[in-house]
């Protein structure tokens, strides 16, 4: 494993003299001042407000591993992720996303053999996932990794409040934005050449026994309009998962497009947090934002204005509107399948557990308006 000798690991070891390294311009005074409080899970995101040379910014955001829920983001590869993200994808999303300053972390082989590795995993069979979920989190705590990345502030933008929730118009502004990268990456096999970059099913089936294990205390804990739709994932196990993966077209997609990783500017939006971007289907991330921010009021002639402003922004002939309703049905499902292990994240103080309330009451309607939806095939309806 490759070390960096004079990488910070705590916010207190990123100093004047450090940030001057490695901003290019010296830097006389940093003052910190922590964001995101409750509201980033796997990372501490800080910004520094910096004084000294002119062609300095005048503040920048430095996200850091979060010492809470350190093993689970360790364990998702998230922190090393987001970093390879900046340096070799972040300018050609078609996105606004945040200048990269400065990324650095602890190299590790197993890393770049980390596909290869849940791909292999994914074929024990299915009582073993428990097991190796398990052996996988001792390894990632057994990790002293440390990583880092300096990003642009854009302090003049206004970010998202996924607990206040969005109106239609807004869902629109945000989708038929994000459009732009998922057509620009729509089944581009180039993709595949980016090692860290993971396929959303390659772990399908560990991630299938990670929800078997939650989702009797999970259904427990939620409304009984969300049971038929636990029932099917039960039922229909990693096949189910895979069913989707298989019929629906892969991009590059954000998969945690919350709104809390939203910054707004107008008739602008700039998208943040890349920790979890894999290839998938885009309708994953249509499902997982419109579940998590869209009013649970929103009507079902909204949902529909919605999706097919999303769709005409994408403009890719040989994916039909009808198409986009049923990969965003299956999307729901999958999210829903996410939610159930939420119980293995800290999720803060009163911010994260009322926000993942909200969100699980929104995604019971979106869940219920979509399969009854009369447009969606026979065989999606019961699985």
């Amino acid at each position: 494993m490759k070390t960096f000798n004079n990488l910070p690991e705590l916010p207190n070891e990123i100093t004047s003299n450090w940030l001057s390294s490695v901003l290019g311009y010296e830097v006389e005074e940093a003052i910190q001042e922590t964001l995101g409080i409750e509201r980033g899970f796997m990372g501490d995101v800080i910004r520094v407000h910096l004084k000294g040379d002119k062609r300095l910014p005048p503040s920048v955001v430095i996200k850091l591993p979060k010492k809470v829920n350190r093993v689970f983001g360790e364990l998702l590869g998230v922190y090393e992720r987001e970093i390879m993200f900046f340096r070799e994808l972040g300018e050609s999303t078609s996105l606004r996303i945040p200048k990269k300053y400065y990324s650095e972390f602890d190299r590790d082989r197993g890393s770049e053999k980390q596909g290869e590795i849940l791909a292999l995993l994914d074929r024990l069979p299915l009582f073993m996932s428990r097991w190796v979920n398990a052996i996988g989190s001792k390894i990632a705590a057994s990790k002293k990794r440390r990583y880092i990345l300096v990003i642009e502030d854009l302090f003049n933008m206004k970010p998202g409040d996924q607990v206040v929730g969005l109106d239609s118009e807004r869902c629109i502004q945000v989708l038929t934005g994000i459009a732009k990268m998922h057509k620009r990456y729509w089944k581009n096999k180039a993709l595949d050449n980016h090692f860290w970059l993971l396929k959303l099913d390659v772990d399908a089936k560990l991630r299938f026994g990670i929800f078997k294990s939650h989702v009797e205390n999970f259904r427990n804990s939620v409304s009984k309009s969300l049971w038929p739709h636990l029932d099917a994932l039960k039922s229909g196990g990693p096949s189910l998962m895979r069913k989707f993966y298989a019929f629906a077209p892969t991009t590059l997609i954000h998969c945690d497009l919350r709104l809390d990783n939203i910054l707004f500017d107008g008739n602008s939006c700039a998208y943040i947090d890349w920790q979890l971007v894999r290839s998938g289907p885009a309708a994953f991330d249509i499902a997982y934002f419109l579940s998590s921010a869209l009013h649970a009021q929103a009507t079902e002639g909204e949902i529909e204005q919605i999706l097919h402003a999303y769709h005409s922004a994408l403009n890719i002939g040989d994916y039909s509107y009808e198409d986009l309703l049923s990969d965003y049905a299956y999307g729901l499902r999958m999210v829903l399948l996410n939610l159930t292990h939420t119980g293995d994240v800290e999720l803060g103080d009163n911010r994260g557990k009322e926000m993942m309330d909200i969100w699980i009451k929104r995604l019971s309607v979106r869940l219920d308006q979509a399969y009854q939806d009369k447009r969606l095939n026979n065989s999606l309806q019961t699985g």
